[in-house]
């Protein structure tokens, strides 16, 4: 069974990859943003792997899905999805 800590990071890599697949087909119109949310997520999972993370208390979150939805179109794109599944996993489990 897998740690809570190793599922968050699941997680954190498949919004990575799907990131930077993203950012691969479209050339230049969102790559600043694209740019943004694989920072934003590379410092996440450095935080966690050094136990550095504050822990959400069920309260808190990442501010990930909120910064994706204000710009992404359409929004049922995997890229919110990904990102929602991180910041649900965080306010539940971490």
């Amino acid at each position: 069974m897998k740690t809570k800590t190793e599922e968050f990071i699941k997680l954190i890599d498949q919004a990575s990859d799907i990131t930077e697949q993203m950012l691969k087909d479209k050339k230049s119109e969102s790559s600043a943003r694209l740019n943004n949310v694989i920072s934003a997520l590379q410092s996440i999972k450095s935080k966690t792997l050094n136990g550095k993370l504050e822990p959400s208390g069920g309260t808190s979150t990442l501010g990930l899905a909120r910064g994706v939805a204000d710009w992404i179109e359409p929004l049922d794109s995997p890229l919110l999805k990904a990102v929602g599944a991180i910041e649900e996993y965080y306010q539940k489990n971490l």
